[in-house]
């Protein structure tokens, strides 16, 4: 008998298929158990050395040992008619049998089911899961086979506390995909409204637009991370992919997980990768994972806009701490420029811009194409020093190397609005609610600009979707409102306002104090005089006190030496700040006012002259304080120069800005002004036109 019988006859073959296929199930099972007691690495090691070494001692013991009704006996002194080898490997048959239905269950349910362990994290009993309900009239969007919703990704770990290290993968994932030109990548401020929903997966894709949708979980323990990823089709929810990356976490085996899964969607939905794009999903950005870490804390606390400073700081100091880990971190610097310069922004653009240049540098050192480098510069222009058309140039690089990045967009968007080129303005925010479809504040910015350009109708209706979407904030209530009285509605206006003035934003308060005065309604505008002294009590040194909400009143009574009183007490304020930031417009336009309502004519002119030629072009500026230069010279009675701006602003937009001016009592003592007349009689057909 050959060597090959031999071992066929005693049944080592069958011993060793059984022992691998058998130790294998095992060691998901231990590997699983681990996982989730957070055992170290290395226990899991101890396991594999031991399974490894047991099989040649397997094969060993099959070799030379036979199992009898009498027990185990050395192979060589068991007579052979006597031996009961072929039972023994029925016996092997089935028990392979067995173990390979356990595997392959084991796998099936590893790949399309939540196995023990990773049982999906118990909702609060309390909160209910967020349903997203698009308005009515949200843009029906044509629906591309190349467009994706990338599901908020499950925290599958143990720790609450990595909860963090989820949501940042699902930025990032996010991040890689939207720098894939042929595919549609649906924003994170739209799917996070998904997170724990019980929706149907063809319902999702319907609200959001899309063909495909991605879900999964990240699972974080000791050294090992665990990922596992499906893709959906949305409309019929059959699964057209997936896959489970179960590896040690090191940076390198992230980020090439990130990628893998980006070819994967990509293939899957036959978008080809251009070169350039090949060759930023190869790029690493940095090889300290703990680096890594903290910038993805401050990339989660950074995911909404419009924060406040003490929010800001908080992804300020993810940042600083990405950063001393590893110094050639760029992308984290990148991300440190645009905060602190928001930071910047949000305090009134007062305080030391440095920071936010040095980081900025050293972004442009490390890597100077890459697109965060080139937002951040975007941003730098347009926040930190008002220059807009250089931030639309950092924007536009950006958006070639990554065509979905939303920040970019956004910035785009804000930068030409302020150039005054709103048709284009509007065609990014356009691109912002395709791509960012559940957004209400991008609908709300809509309404703003396509205000200004008198598209009143199409305004009304993206406040109406943003309320169907659930916005709820001051700025929505400021544009609404401020819409209603621009056509007269004034009744209108003050209910959408609301009865609690003294919490408005300051913006919102300024039009409410300005309906009661254009409404000539003694008992409203005492009411607002309280309310104005009461918010100048509580906070006295706050620039939004400088506006002069009851000096107005004042002057319009004719109380001017009430109104001198407050005066001075302003003016010196106005002044600092005007020291402090003489490119803003804010202490310009106070000092306007305040000159004005003084009767210091060389004052307000030496003011006036440095609003035209010290500040940089700024359309929104024009449309939101370009009202008290008119309102200024009526005060001195120099119709001809109030008229000569007034012609000025219904040029540049339209009939619909003469309509404040209309109404304010400062111009009584002009009514009869050919002028004047000329335009309130073409203000009252445009309102007429708008009734119909």
């Amino acid at each position: 008998m050959s060597f090959f019988e031999e071992l066929k006859r005693r049944n080592v073959f069958r011993v060793g298929i059984a022992y691998v296929v058998s130790a294998w199930v095992l060691l998901q099972v231990v590997d699983l158990v681990l996982d989730n007691i957070a055992a170290p690495e290395w226990v899991m090691k101890v396991f594999m050395l031991a399974v490894g070494v047991g099989l040649p001692l397997a094969l060993i013991l099959a070799w030379a040992f036979e199992m009898t009704p009498e027990g185990v006996k050395r192979e060589t002194a068991v007579d052979p008619d006597q031996s009961i080898m072929p039972q023994t490997g029925r016996k092997l048959d089935r028990i392979i049998i067995v173990s390979l239905g356990v595997a392959v269950a084991f796998l099936l349910l590893d790949r399309f089911i939540n196995v023990p362990g990773e049982v999906e994290p118990t909702a609060d009993p309390t909160t209910e899961p967020v349903q997203v309900v698009p308005a009515d009239d949200t843009p029906i969007h044509v629906i591309s086979d190349k467009s994706i919703a990338v599901l908020p990704l499950a925290n599958r770990s143990v720790r609450p506390e990595d909860a963090f290290f989820a949501e940042g993968m699902h930025d990032e994932l996010l991040t890689q995909l939207s720098r894939i030109s042929a595919l549609r990548v649906i924003s994170r401020t739209s799917v996070m409204g998904y997170e724990g929903t019980t929706k149907r997966m063809p319902d999702i894709g319907r609200e959001l637009g899309v063909s495909t949708l991605l879900e999964g979980g990240v699972q974080r323990s000791g050294n090992r991370v665990r990922i596992n990823v499906q893709l959906i089709e949305a409309a019929t929810d059959e699964h057209l992919w997936a896959e489970v990356y179960d590896r040690e976490l090191t940076a390198d085996n992230l980020f090439e997980i990130q990628s893998d899964i980006t070819r994967a969607i990509a293939s899957a939905l036959q978008a080809v990768l251009t070169g350039q794009e090949q060759q930023v999903l190869e790029q690493k950005p940095t090889e300290n994972l703990d680096a890594y870490a903290h910038y993805l804390r401050g990339k989660v606390a950074a995911s909404t806009y419009g924060r406040t400073p003490t929010q800001i700081e908080a992804s300020i100091a993810s940042y600083r701490s990405a950063i001393e880990l590893d110094p050639k971190f760029a992308a984290a610097y990148a991300a440190l420029s645009i905060d602190l310069i928001e930071h910047f922004w949000v305090n009134g653009r007062v305080g030391d811009l440095g920071p936010a240049t040095q980081a900025l540098e050293k972004a442009r050192e490390l890597a100077p194409e890459a697109a965060g480098t080139q937002i951040a510069e975007g941003y730098y222009h347009y926040w930190g020093h008002l220059d807009y058309q250089p931030a639309i140039d950092a924007f536009n690089r950006a958006l070639e190397s990554s065509p979905g990045e939303l920040l970019a967009i956004r910035g785009r968007a804000y930068a030409l609005r302020r150039m005054g080129r709103f048709e284009d303005s509007l065609e990014s925010f356009n691109r912002i609610l395709s791509l960012d479809p559940l957004n209400g504040p991008a609908a709300v910015e809509m309404a703003y600009s396509l205000t200004q350009i008198g598209r009143f109708d199409e305004a009304f209706a993206k406040i109406d979707q943003a309320r169907a979407l659930g916005t709820k904030h001051s700025f929505s209530v400021y544009v609404e409102a401020s819409l209603m009285a621009t056509e007269h509605r004034l009744d209108e206006a003050r209910a959408v306002l609301g009865t609690d003035p003294e919490s408005m934003a300051p913006n919102a308060f300024d039009l409410l104090f300005s309906i009661a005065r254009w409404s000539r309604d003694a008992q409203f505008i005492e009411q607002m005089e309280e309310f104005a002294e009461r918010r100048e009590s509580q906070s006295p040194d706050s620039v939004e006190n400088f506006l002069p909400w009851r000096e107005r009143v004042l002057w319009d009574r004719g109380q001017y030496a009430d109104m001198q009183r407050l005066l001075d007490d302003s003016e010196p304020k106005l002044l600092a700040l005007l020291d402090t930031s003489p490119d803003q417009a804010a202490p310009l336009t106070g000092l306007i006012v305040l000159y004005s309502m003084r009767g210091d004519r060389s004052r307000f002119d030496a003011m006036v002259h440095r609003y035209d030629h010290d500040l940089k072009p700024d359309a929104l500026r024009l449309v939101e304080q370009g009202m008290v230069i008119p309102i200024g010279y009526a005060r001195f009675g120099d119709a001809d120069a109030a008229m000569d701006r007034i012609d000025l602003a219904v040029e540049q937009f339209g009939i619909w800005e003469f309509s404040r001016f209309s109404m304010d009592p400062v111009f009584d003592s002009m009514r009869d002004n050919p002028r004047f007349k000329a335009l309130d009689q073409r203000l009252q057909q445009w309102l007429e036109s708008r009734k119909k």
